[in-house]
């Protein structure tokens, strides 16, 4: 872990955080518009969504809460721009 005063600042990925990464990259890879484009944007946001919620519950400390509502902002963002 990567503490800053004593606060985990950093840390291994957990599963949901690694998909968030891989679906992303496949997004970037993948042509604008396409199925494999559209199945990754999915993938990024439940990801997103589910590692946002356990970081926002059950985050290590403050910091870690906040960057969890802060995924939550994010996704309510994209989602509010689809419509």
């Amino acid at each position: 872990d990567f503490k800053i005063l004593g606060y985990t600042v950093g840390q291994l990925p957990n599963l949901p955080l690694i998909i968030v990464v891989l679906a992303a990259l496949v997004g970037r890879i993948a042509e604008a518009g396409s199925g494999v484009d559209r199945v990754a944007d999915s993938v990024f946001v439940v990801g997103l969504s589910i590692w946002s919620y356990l970081e926002a519950v059950d985050g290590v400390n403050l910091f870690r809460r906040i960057l969890g509502l802060a995924g939550f902002v994010l996704v309510l963002t994209r989602l509010v721009g689809q419509f």
